[in-house]
């Protein structure tokens, strides 16, 4: 018991009471719950309780973080900034990307070289993985904006009938 008291003792009286509360202290943890630790290992929790508390008294004196602050822009879209997959000449669908890069967006495909030295293309995951890519392109403002419905968007609404059967005025038909 001298001993326990004389690990209590050098620690303030705070402390004292959270390491021997019955609800919160050391013998919550699972290793005491059956026996009462020996001074050298209240000693250890009592250290560890102190430098814990210690970190969250420093931490709670920082200031606030100013999430207000300027953030670096995001870089501007550049033509194969979404090639991620490279595949060589010798590739049997090397042809078939040759000729999709004609007329696909810039920035799904470049032309390159390997780690190993071998030519081929970079194309887009998506790319390689036959999927729809929608990438959006760089709109200028001076460019005047025509917002049209698909095909399917149409027939869901019930317009392509409208249209066939004539009854929708000649200006909304158009649009």
């Amino acid at each position: 018991m001298a001993a326990i008291a004389a690990v209590l003792a050098r620690h303030s009286a705070d402390l004292i009471r959270e390491v021997t509360d019955p609800n919160t202290g050391i013998q919550t943890t699972e290793k005491y719950m059956t026996f009462m630790p020996n001074a050298g290992e209240l000693k250890v929790y009592c250290d560890g309780v102190a430098a814990r508390n210690e970190r969250l008294k420093r931490l709670g004196s920082l200031p606030p973080v100013d999430f207000n602050r300027a953030r670096l822009a995001p870089p501007e879209p550049q033509p194969g900034d979404k090639a991620t997959i490279f595949v060589p000449a010798n590739n049997p669908r090397y042809a078939e990307l040759v000729e999709w890069s004609k007329t696909a967006d810039p920035r799904l495909w470049k032309f390159g070289v390997s780690s190993d030295n071998r030519q081929g293309i970079w194309i887009s995951y998506d790319t390689w993985e036959n999927r729809q890519v929608n990438t959006r392109r760089i709109v200028r403002a001076d460019a005047p904006q025509r917002l049209e419905l698909s095909e399917e968007a149409k027939r869901v609404m019930g317009l392509v009938d409208a249209e066939r059967n004539g009854m929708l005025p000649a200006d909304q038909a158009a649009e």
